[in-house]
């Protein structure tokens, strides 16, 4: 079905759209993996900004579908992209927690996160927001992998991940209720949906909320927590209304509350811990799309999406320090903030106030015209950071940070059907952005052949950058032992530019009538002046890493994934990935003879970036009644530093199973769903976990999360 037949005929899309969302009950089995297996076709826009089928979107285009996402019981998006292949969700810090996702074998702040195709999440939401996205308000992710910058502008380096909201068909909705137990600590979770849809269909309401909680988690019994108390509550809302024939309006917004706090000491405030990383964040994000069809060859779109976070922090401790009184070595002093000098009086001033707005201004318009479909954009993006230093009573210490960025891009695409079996798609985007000099060009170009009815070829060649900008990683403040650890840019720091080459095959025979398919992309990265943080240092003001540009580094990378659907009740969906990510020019990641040691450690690899990756998916419904699964992630081999030990540490592979099963109580839009499983049942993680006061934070890598086992009960209706 060509584009303009979706865009022209509304019952049509719909109707692919209610296919493509529809739960376990309406979907083949094989629908339900990671791996894009077709019955019925799901409609995609984030590669081309425009409505496709997805096998017929010109860029290749992944899709994890809402019947997966629920199948497997996660309740957050941290959680949701850990199914997709080439996707990794790695943390970074052992106190906090935050976590970042890697795309084509590189850092979470190469990759876009979208919230129905504008910016979700701003420099600061992106440090903890992975978890603070309920899955309740996903109902698909489109994973577009390779340079975006011709659309989406700064930071569309490796690729852009797209969260699509449910458009719901009729009113209904769910409650539900969870808990999952690690290392016998009990992690509940309440959330819900309710939908409410006119009755001539031309509008509806949504309303989403979540609650989270669970006390702080010690691994290794060393009366450190390695995974951080958490209580967040969630509420959000969506609208759509069709306005007349031509007109249509969406609006959103989600406000999200969360109190994490990780370390030791919980009963006292952060100043007294040894070890806290405290976090009270406030998160409101929303925003408002208009589409018109112009007439029958045109539309237009406009939208304004924003983000604003209010967040108190800390970062620091008393250190090694003797807390007991009855214990040898304790000096009262240490614990006096009145003391100067003492440890607690360098405690008591290290709380952080933030604040974060972002704006974001979108326009498109398309036209239509023979065999081409030309698309028209202008964005513009504005966000500031405002970071004080504290004390515990709330006192400005420091101004810190008062960072502005602005971002103003335009882009033209020409979608050119060749012919009935070639698409060409052509584009290219200018960006000023307000920290460099000069104006950036990111162009692209992507081929699609339909080769025989079973086989498509695709080819493409795309760029992205990234300007120098606050990053998130500078927001996150690690800590060694209690000492925060800043970054900072350095003087006339050049932008980071990427170029991407990708060549893919799908095959699909017409024989299996949809039941086998098979993929495979390579892909070849070559990144200039890119940017590097350097060893950790130390001047008057503290700790400190400095960002500075690398001649530059290349990435390699192969993915392939296969879907068997094996009979009506049993599916397998499998894939493996590849990335070799290395500098040109070895980097300093570890030097301290200024300190008086000897030691200096230089590397080309990409610290944390594993060779090999892999995940596999076994469904079976014996009935309509049951779902059962086993899931098999793979996360190989990676480089990582250990700065208390001055080594550059070569991490164990690791293999995490989960298993679940789920029980369909009822008929109809009225009926429970009952699940119980076990994550990570091989109890796969890290085993040299630092320990005490003196522990380095940011030497934590592999699966974020031990053995568990999980229950919830969901009511639909």
């Amino acid at each position: 079905m060509p584009r303009a037949c979706l865009r022209r005929s509304p019952a049509c899309a719909s109707l692919l759209l209610a296919f493509s969302a529809a739960g376990p009950g309406t979907i083949a089995a094989q629908e339900r993996g990671p791996v894009e297996l077709q019955r019925v076709e799901a409609v995609v826009s984030t590669a081309t900004r425009s409505e496709r089928l997805l096998s017929d979107v010109p860029v290749r285009t992944e899709l994890l579908r809402g019947e997966d996402i629920a199948l497997r019981g996660v309740t957050d998006f941290s959680r949701v992209a850990e199914l997709i292949n080439g996707l990794r969700v790695e943390s970074n810090c052992q106190n906090c927690n935050t976590s970042e996702v890697q795309l084509l074998g590189m850092g979470g702040a190469y990759s876009q996160l979208l919230f129905d195709g504008a910016p979700l999440l701003s420099t600061l939401g992106s440090v903890y927001g992975l978890e603070q996205i309920p899955a309740a308000f996903i109902d698909r992710v489109e994973v577009v992998k390779g340079g975006g910058s011709a659309l989406y502008g700064p930071g569309a380096v490796a690729g852009v991940i797209n969260l699509i909201p449910p458009r719901p068909a009729r009113s209904g909705g769910f409650v539900q209720a969870g808990i999952e137990l690690q290392q016998g600590e009990p992690m509940r979770t309440v959330d819900g949906r309710v939908d409410r849809v006119a009755a001539d269909g031309r509008g509806g309401l949504s309303v989403v909320g979540q609650w989270a909680k669970h006390d702080p988690i010690d691994f290794n019994d060393d009366g450190y927590s390695e995974i951080a108390g958490k209580d967040q509550r969630v509420a959000g809302v969506q609208a759509w209304r069709a306005l007349g024939e031509a007109d249509t309006l969406r609006a959103h917004y989600l406000l999200t509350r969360e109190d994490r706090r990780g370390g030791n000491r919980f009963d006292r405030p952060e100043w007294q811990a040894n070890i806290a990383e405290s976090l009270e964040t406030e998160y409101h994000r929303g925003g408002v799309h208009w589409e018109r069809i112009v007439d029958e060859t045109a539309d237009l779109t406009l939208g304004y999406a924003f983000a604003f976070i209010r967040r108190h922090s800390f970062y620091g401790g008393l250190g090694d320090v003797e807390t007991d009184p009855a214990a040898p070595g304790f000096e009262a002093g240490a614990l006096d903030p009145d003391v100067p000098g003492s440890p607690a009086a360098t405690a008591f001033d290290q709380y952080g106030y933030t604040v974060n707005p972002l704006h974001y201004l979108d326009g498109q318009y398309t036209l239509r015209h023979g065999a081409h479909a030309l698309a028209f954009g202008l964005q513009y993006r504005r966000e500031s950071v405002r970071d004080d230093q504290r004390d515990a009573t709330g006192t400005t210490l420091r101004r810190g940070e008062r960072e502005t960025f602005s971002n103003l891009g335009a882009f033209v695409q020409d979608e050119w059907t060749i012919a009935e079996d070639v698409d060409l798609v052509l584009g290219a985007r200018l960006d000023r952005h307000s920290a460099l000099d000069d104006p950036i060009l990111s162009p692209r170009i992507a081929l699609a052949w339909q080769a025989r009815d079973a086989v498509k070829l695709r080819a493409g060649v795309s760029t992205g950058f990234r300007a120098p900008e606050v990053f998130s990683e500078d927001l996150h403040v690690d800590t060694l032992g209690a000492e925060p650890v800043r970054i900072r840019n350095a003087e006339g720091l050049d932008e980071e530019r990427a170029t991407t080459a990708m060549l893919g095959i799908d095959w699909r025979p017409v024989a299996a009538n949809g039941r086998l398919s098979w993929d495979a992309t390579v892909s070849a990265t070559r990144l200039r002046d890119t940017f590097v943080l350097g060893e950790i240092r130390e001047d008057a003001d503290g700790l400190y890493q400095l960002r500075s540009n690398a001649s530059g580094s290349r990435v390699a990378g192969f993915e392939s994934n296969l879907g068997w659907q094996a009979s009506d009740d049993l599916s397998l969906s499998a894939g493996v990935a590849w990335y070799r990510n290395r500098y040109d020019d070895a980097q300093v990641v570890f030097d301290d003879r200024d300190a008086g040691g000897s030691t200096v450690l230089a590397t080309r690899e990409a610290l944390k970036s594993p060779r090999w990756g892999g995940q596999a998916q076994l469904v079976w419904s014996p009935s309509p009644l049951i779902d059962a699964f086993v899931g098999v992630k793979y996360t190989g081999r990676m480089q990582a530093l250990h700065h208390n030990a001055a080594a550059l540490v070569r991490t164990r592979d690791f293999w995490v199973v989960d298993v679940g099963t789920t029980w369909h109580l009822g008929r109809g839009a009225r009926h429970w769903d009952l699940a119980l499983g076990l994550r990570n049942l091989l109890d796969q993680r890290q085993r040299d976990l630092e320990t005490g006061a003196g522990r380095d934070s940011d030497y934590v890598y592999g699966p974020r999360f031990a053995r568990s086992a999980y229950a919830s009960a969901r009511f639909n209706f």
